[in-house]
């Protein structure tokens, strides 16, 4: 308000009900020839020629009226010019508690002495007042329509304004986006023509909004509608509609406002999305935690079937039940890997990476697949020799190619002539760019040099690229219910992901799928030594020395413990079972020199086998432990390592491997050589 008083064009005075000046604008400084008020300069009477009596009663007079009114006083320019002046005045703010009244005065300057033309200079005056303030509210009413508009095309919500007969008139960009129409092309047009939703039972907006004017008191608002846009595309909205007022209070038109939901649409859709998978990931969690309850009875019971099947096959020797024997060991086996691969699904297993030689699990994957294999298909395998290691983790490794190899012959269900082909290969140098047609899922930064590419294809069903976007999405399947988790790619992507192995995919609906992958070599391939080649053969028995070596073997299930006594009886040792921990510690505690060696089951009421070697240790003996378990997590790693335990042992392995590992521990207490060399026959 300061900077529109000092700008107006007409000289004004601002004084108070003492003739005290308080303010004049730059108009009445520069008619006065001054550039501000002096000090001297304080009453208005102090600017008039004569008396202060005139100026008396021009106060008084200005003091009854809020209107101006006119008046006359010869005011002194600075440079002694006497100016005739027409003045206005007119009280602006009436006396306060403790202040005097403010009084407005306008200055007009009588320059002509006949009345004639000194009244059409007043005319003119009046004129260039009232253009002036045209002026000033043209410039105010622009800057608010501006700012208006700002705000409007700067919300979220589609705006819509119309005229009583529902012609629109104003429309922000939001709703241009929504209803296709260009904003030039959109006013003057009848709403109807803009703003279109699918027919039912939600009035039309026309009538919609002649609704609106007919109940004033309340706004309309309607369950969302499916807005039909100009090209046809359809939208979700919320619609509202509220009457416009003009300044005289009558209705002059109405607006409506569109809020999309395809956020809260999207949104929603999500949420379910993440419900559905909160779920799945319970199920498959609840079903990871019945894996770990149920693997150390069921490994127990496939220990003892496969030990027995041992024992029997050195008995028989060549006799006719040698063949049955040793089709119930495969057997024993197959069962032994269905555990390992639910321990693995309940995420059980340990992720600790060693050297890897991928024929051999390859050679493990297709022995387990072969049953998978449909009528009238072929799942070939094409392996160069020259293959280098690899440093990862044989289990998971392992969970990739049965995943890769299974999907792709589910995928030759009910096609003739179906193939699978598995290729592995050495690769050199770099990676070359995705070709056509390829989706690149993972490409760790930086990759080159040796490895090995692993190349999985078939010509199944095929996946459109819709569908192949999706694959490798937790829960995502295109099984009938009941036949896929869609756990099997995402577990793969994560796995290849911990790899830093790249993964690429290509599919055509009636033609195959193709996966590629790039393994990085191990470091150290050189100085890596190649394994056999795995040949089933028929366990040697093991012996020892004159100095038989007594072992003390825990077990809560008495099957395995009358199992692993008469294997290791037959092998020399001299055992004594124990069916509970506390029946172990006793025995120690009886002579705890007896035995050169404790073995004790690691899943067992009461007391697991950590807590048996921490009480072992607390006692003070010394004895040397192993632990069997039917899954060796990270966590029995670590704490195994913290309360020295010799060795883990995988339970599932035959009976054989424990006494591999028995002479592994015995070697090392006595200070010997640890490599796998059995004790020498004793008499």
């Amino acid at each position: 308000m300061d900077r529109l008083f000092l700008a107006w064009p007409d000289p004004v005075l601002l004084i108070d009900e003492t003739g005290q000046l308080l303010q004049a604008n730059r108009a009445a400084l520069r008619m006065l020839g001054r550039t501000t008020p002096g000090a001297e300069v304080e009453q208005l009477a102090s600017l008039v020629r004569g008396d202060a009596a005139s100026c008396t009663a021009l106060i008084r007079q200005g003091l009854r009226s809020t209107v101006p009114t006119p008046g006359r006083l010869d005011f002194l320019a600075a440079d002694g010019r006497v100016m005739p002046c027409r003045v206005e005045i007119a009280l602006l703010e009436p006396p306060g508690d403790q202040g005097h009244a403010t009084l407005w005065c306008r200055l007009s300057e009588l320059r002509l002495g006949n009345s004639q033309f000194v009244a059409l200079n007043h005319q003119i005056d009046a004129l260039k007042r009232e253009v002036g303030r045209r002026q000033v509210a043209e410039f105010e009413m622009r800057q608010q329509s501006e700012w208006l508009d700002t705000v409007l095309q700067g919300i979220a919500e589609g705006v819509v304004a119309t005229d009583l007969n529902g012609s629109v008139l104003f429309m922000n960009q939001v709703a241009a986006d929504l209803t296709a129409w260009p904003r030039a092309l959109a006013l003057g047009r009848p709403l109807s023509d803009i703003v279109r939703w699918k027919p039912g039972d939600t009035p039309a907006p026309q009538q919609l909004i002649r609704d609106t004017m007919v109940h004033i008191a309340r706004d309309q608002h309607l369950a969302p509608v499916e807005l039909v846009s100009r090209t046809g595309s359809i939208e979700q909205v919320q619609v509202s509609v509220s009457v416009l007022f003009d300044e005289a209070g009558d209705r002059s038109g109405a607006v409506m406002v569109l809020r999309s939901l395809a956020h809260e649409v999207r949104a929603e859709l999500q949420r379910r999305s993440l419900e559905l998978q909160l779920r799945e990931s319970q199920k498959m969690e609840a079903l990871g935690t019945m894996a770990g309850g149920i693997a150390h009875d069921f490994n127990n019971i496939v220990a003892a079937i496969l030990g027995n099947v041992e024992l029997a096959l050195a008995d028989s020797g060549t006799s006719a039940g040698t063949v049955s024997l040793q089709e119930i060991r495969k057997a024993g086996r197959r069962a032994r890997d269905l555990v390992q691969q639910i321990l693995a699904f309940g995420r059980r297993q340990s992720h600790e990476r060693s050297v890897v030689w991928l024929p051999a699990l390859l050679d493990e994957a297709e022995a387990m697949l072969r049953a998978a294999v449909p009528p009238g298909a072929q799942l070939l395998l094409e392996v160069d020799p020259d293959l280098p290691p690899l440093m990862a983790n044989p289990t998971q490794i392992e969970q990739v190619l049965l995943n890769l190899t299974g999907n792709a012959l589910q995928a030759l269900k009910g096609r003739t002539g179906g193939l699978v082909t598995v290729t592995a290969r050495r690769w050199q140098g770099d990676i070359d760019p995705a070709g056509p047609g390829e989706l690149e899922v993972l490409r760790p930064c930086g990759w080159t040099g040796t490895g090995i590419q692993l190349v999985v294809r078939d010509n199944g069903s095929g996946m459109d690229s819709a569908t192949l976007s999706h694959i490798f999405e937790p829960f995502f399947t295109t099984k009938p219910v009941g036949q896929g988790t869609g756990l099997g790619l995402a577990v793969v992507h994560g796995i290849l992901a911990e790899h830093g192995a790249t993964l690429r995919v290509a599919s055509e609906p009636g033609v195959g799928t193709r996966f590629f992958i790039w393994f990085p070599a191990h470091s150290a391939e050189r100085s890596a030594e190649r394994p056999e080649h795995p040949t089933a053969v028929v366990p040697v028995p093991v012996s020892v020395s004159a100095s038989v070596s007594r072992i003390l073997y825990v077990d809560d299930d008495e099957s395995m413990a009358f199992l692993v006594r008469r294997f290791l009886e037959r092998s020399g040792y001299q055992v004594l079972t124990c069916d509970s921990p506390a029946d172990a510690l006793q025995a120690l505690e009886a002579g705890a020199d007896r035995f050169d060696l404790c073995i004790t089951d690691h899943n067992m009421p009461g007391m697991s086998g950590l807590d048996l070697v921490a009480a072992i240790r607390e006692a003070g003996h010394r004895v040397p432990v192993v632990i069997a378990s039917g899954y060796i997590s990270d966590e029995l790693r670590h704490r195994s390592s913290q309360v020295g335990v010799a060795e883990l042992l995988h339970k599932p392995d035959t009976v054989e491997e424990l006494c591999r590992s028995i002479e592994r521990v015995l070697n090392a207490a006595r200070g010997g050589p640890t490599g796998l060399h059995p004790p020498d026959r004793g008499s």
